[in-house]
């Protein structure tokens, strides 16, 4: 079995003109899935990318965050399915 996107290949997405790269790790997606609750879904996801994205790019992405409604959310969803490698998962009876 080929190794898993996770440890192999960074994450790019681009915001307004800005390229950003984030290197999540299955670490960083079990803490995000551990302090997500009923009540608190958006700052386990801010966390998430504030601890993956390059660190020379963290200021930006934070004045992002803190100025665009929605971005979090988005951001992560995207980064989050990417960081997987395009596996699919499928129930069989």
């Amino acid at each position: 079995m080929a190794k898993a996107a996770f440890t192999i290949k960074p994450v790019v997405v681009t915001i307004g003109e800005t390229d950003f790269t984030f290197k999540p790790t299955v670490n960083d997606a079990n803490n995000y899935t551990n302090h997500v609750s009923m009540d608190s879904k958006v700052e386990p996801a801010r966390t998430y990318l504030e601890r993956t994205v390059d660190a020379e790019q963290k200021s930006e992405l934070v004045e992002l965050m803190n100025t665009v409604p929605g971005l979090v959310m988005e951001v992560f969803s995207l980064v989050h399915e990417s960081s997987k490698g395009g596996i699919s998962i499928t129930l069989k009876n």
